[in-house]
């Protein structure tokens, strides 16, 4: 998909940013996601507060980098080479963290699994005595909103 075109489909559901004087501006999703916002005849909006100080300081909580990122897609097989007992501890930690319906939306492919996300599986497999490798049904690019 093209770059405008996703920020486009994206714009409506993130919280924009207008602040032009921001040193960060040009390379923030926040930022470039409010330049794709449609026309609407609303008064107001929610958006990043223009006067917090951090956000002119360069040090903004809100900033993500305009930059693509490998998803993992779906872990229907992650178990399968893994003995059973530390099968059901690995999957027993991992509901633990995620919460069971994040957990199923990973496994099922119906969310992605970010590069932090998929990091936290690969320790948790280590932690659970899992040293062979991890297996997921696909990846994609996206940014990490």
């Amino acid at each position: 998909m093209e770059k405008e075109e996703r920020f486009r489909q994206q714009a409506p559901h993130y919280l924009p940013c207008f602040i032009n004087d921001c040193p960060h501006h040009e390379s923030c999703l926040h930022w470039l996601t409010g330049q794709y916002g449609e026309e609407t005849d609303d008064t107001t909006i929610i958006c990043v507060n223009p006067h917090n100080r951090k956000v002119k300081t360069g040090n903004c909580c809100y900033y993500r980098e305009n930059k693509v990122v490998t998803y993992a897609v779906g872990m229907m097989h992650l178990l399968d080479n893994i003995p059973h007992a530390q099968a059901r501890i690995i999957k027993s930690r991992l509901i633990d963290l995620f919460s069971r319906t994040r957990f199923y939306q990973y496994r099922n492919g119906t969310r992605p699994i970010p590069p932090e996300d998929t990091q936290l599986i690969a320790d948790i497999c280590k932690e659970g005595g899992w040293t062979g490798e991890i297996r997921y049904d696909g990846f994609e690019e996206d940014y990490l909103w």
